[in-house]
């Protein structure tokens, strides 16, 4: 099962870096931490993103709340001159035509910024120089124990007294799988490892075992 098969992948790594045959960084990081947290600086900055966009949506939300209907903005310039009324009022209107506008469009498209992303690195991500990415997905159960395991490490330190690489919550790893696995088009590749399903299977056997 896919669950036991990331297991040995984690050992088998273990022991290669005991034995010095792939190496350690400075800080004693392994090439899968490595890749790890690089998976995991991709999500952290598409949070960011997300965080900045969730501001925007909220200032623009806050700007355009006197605004009637968003379907039916009239076009206030078109009326002044209807009026005939005199060219600085003509400008102003023209002026406000313009920040409805782009009030408007910043609120409607505020919720795209993932979509925008996967479209602008989409293709090379897919560039034949990136062929080495096309078994990403074989790579994630393991990564995900490694992860699992980190995480655990961090929670722990937080009541110790040396509290370097303590951490109490790091959702950038989910978040950095879920969009290189969308930019490479793998999840249905990641789906046929039933990765999620031998991990339930596991701790179902394990809890039937206990009771």
């Amino acid at each position: 099962k896919q669950y036991y098969k990331a297991i040995i992948i984690n050992k088998q790594w273990y022991q290669r870096r005991v034995r010095g045959k792939l190496g350690l960084t400075p800080d004693g990081l392994s090439f899968l931490d490595q890749f790890r947290i690089l998976i995991t600086h991709i999500g952290n900055a598409m949070g960011y993103i997300r965080m900045i966009r969730s501001g925007g949506i909220h200032a623009c939300a806050s700007a355009i709340r006197y605004v009637p209907d968003l379907d039916d903005i009239v076009n206030i310039e078109e009326l002044t001159k209807e009026e005939a009324l005199p060219a600085d009022t003509i400008k102003a209107a023209a002026n406000l035509d313009s920040v409805l506008d782009n009030l408007t469009k910043n609120f409607a498209e505020g919720t795209a910024y993932f979509k925008m992303l996967v479209d602008v690195f989409t293709k090379s991500m897919r560039d034949p120089k990136n062929q080495h990415l096309k078994n990403f997905f074989m790579i994630i159960p393991p990564l995900t124990l490694n992860y699992v395991e980190q995480i655990m490490n961090g929670k722990e330190k937080i009541n110790k007294k040396n509290k370097i690489g303590a951490t109490f919550t790091d959702d950038g790893f989910s978040m950095g799988i879920a969009y290189i696995l969308k930019l490479l088009d793998q999840y249905s590749a990641f789906d046929s490892l039933h990765w999620f399903q031998s991990v339930n299977s596991k701790f179902n056997n394990e809890e039937k075992a206990v009771k």
